[in-house]
């Protein structure tokens, strides 16, 4: 029978929280038992579909879930009993506690906004002031309040210890310091990947160096505070051998780019109806980026295929260990191992790593040196789901404690025995529709094939029969946007026109400029 795997663990000296797919386990952290579990709960208190989000609040009474349902739940970890749950207005990338439990969501259209714990009675409704926020890209339903907003997807955010600034990272490479909750204050920028940024982290033995990670070959430490690099740490080379999860290439489909025209017999761009529009955007969930699902071949990262397929390097988390030597912890997307390096020194530092020999999903560190690592330990080589196995090989948890050399494997605890043992039921597309390694796909951006399809589709471009030659319509079917659309690829292809007789000849163009000039007519 196939199980769920884990996806995050919240440790705590008394009680321990875990996700498991649409599931949220209560754990005695000490014996093992299972206090509390959604799988006991009624229907409509789980998500509909994996938890995608969680966070605990810091003094660990609370915690925070949303999944492809778009809803914030938040509950009460002693009894597992649902305080709230709010629509959001996007999907969300990221969700954070600060102090007074107040809680910060990030979502795919680059905007952060803040909840209460405890939602207002009209949250439901259109009548909180904060519904439309003259400076939010969209509607929130829930009357989140605006923090701040970036123009591409959040991937990452984290508070400074002192509360006073916010730090987020996007998909476009950029990284930003803003006062908070004034988000509208920027302080700094940390400008230097090439690649998106997909991981953030502020060591607690120094506070004033943000080291970030994402698609680069390197992670990069900054003195955030005024936004300047201090170093590169290469570590692709070091993580290379163990990535065992590829991503079956993208191919951009450009037709399917403009989703709300329609071609027709009769006519090439008619607008679809108002409800047709809002049917779309309910399956596609309303998000830019889901228009990318279309054109992502079948199949989950990782799966066997005809497809070719390639290496994609994704930074999933970086830690640190704050009661010990000065050691970085990061993980990859789709690696076999967790990978950690020392701060104590300027030298260039050695890439040390822990083998695992099952792709990792996540990892959680402990003050006194011990790393909960959690696994896809039902993943084959294949890339397909197996059967649960035997042995120490199933395990979807292992624990290791730090020593000053490597992370040695440790007597497991009653807590580690119990998460191994005490599994729940997935069906296959229950594993599907996690999808464990959509980073793999989401976050790259393939430009060379983008351009590609650019060039080529532009160079098909026909005029319809409906149209005349400056771009009006003959029979008004077409709409503005479409002939606005249609206007400008005339014109680009023009330009490439122009371009390819400025290479053949120099001079007449010149001349033509002159007659131009003069009050000609030169077409």
């Amino acid at each position: 029978m196939s199980r769920y795997p884990y996806t995050r663990l919240f440790w705590q000296s008394e009680r321990s929280v875990v996700i498991a797919g649409p599931h949220i386990q209560v754990l005695d952290t000490n014996t093992g038992n299972v206090l509390h579990s959604t799988a006991r709960c009624e229907e409509d208190q789980i998500a509909s579909g994996p938890i995608r989000c969680a966070a605990l609040s810091n003094c660990g009474k609370y915690l925070a879930t949303s999944g492809d349902d778009k809803k914030l739940k938040t509950w009460e970890v002693n009894g597992l009993k649902l305080l709230g749950s709010r629509g959001l207005p996007k999907k969300p990338t990221y969700i954070n506690f600060v102090d007074n439990n107040d809680i910060l969501v990030a979502d795919k259209f680059g905007d952060i906004f803040r909840y209460q714990l405890y939602p207002h009675s009209e949250s439901n409704g259109s009548s909180s002031g904060h519904t439309r926020d003259a400076l939010a890209s969209h509607e929130n339903p829930s009357g989140g309040e605006l923090i701040l907003g970036h123009a591409s997807l959040l991937t990452s955010f984290l508070l400074t210890a002192d509360e006073q600034y916010i730090v987020t990272a996007d998909r476009d490479e950029h990284i930003r310091v803003s006062w908070y909750p004034q988000g509208y204050t920027i302080e700094s920028y940390c400008l230097g990947h090439q690649k998106y940024v997909s991981a953030i982290h502020i060591p607690s033995f120094s506070p004033e160096t943000l080291i970030s990670g994402g698609g680069d070959s390197v992670l990069k430490l900054w003195d955030w505070m005024s936004g300047k690099l201090l170093r590169n740490i290469d570590v692709f080379s070091a993580v290379q051998p163990f990535i065992a999860v590829n991503a079956p290439k993208k191919k951009r489909d450009w037709k399917n780019e403009d989703e709300d025209i329609e071609p027709t017999e009769g006519n090439r761009g008619r607008r679809k109806s108002k409800g047709k529009r809002q049917e779309k955007q309910s399956a596609d969930d309303g998000d830019a980026e889901e228009s990318q699902k279309s054109t992502i071949p079948e199949g989950r990262p990782g799966e066997a295929s005809t497809e070719q397929s390639e290496a994609v390097f994704v930074v999933h988390r970086v830690a640190s260990i704050p009661s010990l030597a000065p050691r970085i912890v990061f993980s990859v997307v789709g690696a076999t191992a967790i990978f950690w390096f020392s701060m104590d020194d300027n030298s260039e530092p050695c890439i040390q790593h822990e083998p695992f020999y099952k792709p990792i999903i996540d990892f959680t560190l402990e003050d006194d040196g011990f790393v909960w690592v959690l696994l896809d330990a039902d993943w084959s080589s294949q890339g397909s789901w197996s059967s649960k196995g035997e042995g120490s090989d199933s395990n979807l948890v292992e624990v290791r404690r730090w020593t000053p050399d490597n992370f040695p494997a440790s007597h497991p605890s009653p807590l580690a025995l119990a998460l191994n043992s005490c599994t729940l039921p997935a069906a296959q597309a229950d594993l599907k529709a996690l999808d464990l390694y959509s980073d793999l796909l989401a976050l790259p951006k393939n430009v060379e094939a983008e351009d590609e399809d650019r060039t080529q589709f532009l160079s098909e471009v026909v005029v319809d029969d409906a149209t005349t030659a400056d771009g009006r319509s003959n029979d008004g079917g077409m709409t503005k946007r479409g002939l606005g659309r249609l206007k400008h690829k005339q014109a680009l292809r023009r330009l490439q026109e122009v371009g390819r007789a400025e290479s053949l000849d120099f001079e007449p163009l010149a001349n033509n400029k002159r007659a131009k000039s003069a009050g000609g007519d030169v077409r």
